[in-house]
């Protein structure tokens, strides 16, 4: 795929470069361009997130923070973990802290850094997407259709963990957790849902289903992310 609109090349992905007296075509630089774009749509990051949400951007304001940027940072370095069992890292906290924009700063560095594909959810568009296939006879996207690429992706990053609470959702998050887990794939994930809450809170295990936690326990590291919330500052 080239870049239409491509000065140099007049959009067709190719220069002519001359090389003792013969003509040679080589490929024009607006190829790696497009085609860096095209993996970065692939993975859906939202457009809000794309700009703000790096590693280099994040300005931590607790310890527990200055120490999450600094994991997260080395997961970079050291992915893609091979032969890693816990090869994933589960970003909870309260809202505000900035877990979000740690793990999406992890897909775009992998996609960037690492050229490596990698892949963005949030959990209510998927499961709003998956019921709004239901009821629809001959429908063109089953619900194993909308999972399948969530399962086969190198990395996938699950936003929002916990944030339906249906058995129905979390039938369908744990048969995405079980299968990547089975293919000890890297997942990263966030969630506003602690594992000890305070009082009257209910914890992740009560929103996600106890198979499901345990399954996170032995993909991902968890790191508690506390501090005053950035929005509001």
């Amino acid at each position: 795929m080239t870049n239409r609109g491509c000065r140099s090349c007049g959009g067709t992905g190719y220069m002519a470069e001359e090389r003792e007296g013969r003509l040679f075509a080589r490929p024009c630089s607006c190829r790696r361009l497009h085609r860096a774009e095209r993996v970065r749509q692939e993975a859906a990051i939202p457009e809000r997130y794309q700009q703000r949400c790096v590693l280099g951007n994040y300005v931590p304001a607790h310890p527990s923070q200055e120490e999450a940027l600094l994991v997260c940072r080395r997961y970079v370095e050291e992915y893609p973990l091979q032969g890693e069992v816990q090869n994933g890292l589960l970003i909870m906290g309260t809202c505000g802290v900035g877990k979000t924009h740690l793990a999406v700063g992890i897909l775009q560095e992998v996609l960037t850094a690492k050229k490596m594909p990698a892949l963005f959810v949030d959990l209510n568009d998927l499961y709003r997407e998956i019921r709004g296939t239901y009821g629809k006879p001959g429908a063109e996207e089953t619900e194993y259709d909308i999972l399948s690429p969530l399962v086969e992706a190198p990395l996938l990053l699950i936003d929002e963990l916990g944030c339906v609470a249906t058995p129905w959702a979390q039938d369908t998050l744990h048969y995405l957790v079980s299968q990547r887990y089975n293919e000890q794939r890297p997942t990263l994930l966030t969630s506003n849902y602690l594992d000890a809450p305070p009082r009257d809170e209910p914890r992740l295990e009560d929103r996600i289903g106890t198979r499901t936690r345990s399954r996170l326990h032995e993909m991902c590291r968890t790191l508690l992310v506390e501090g005053p919330d950035h929005r509001r500052r």
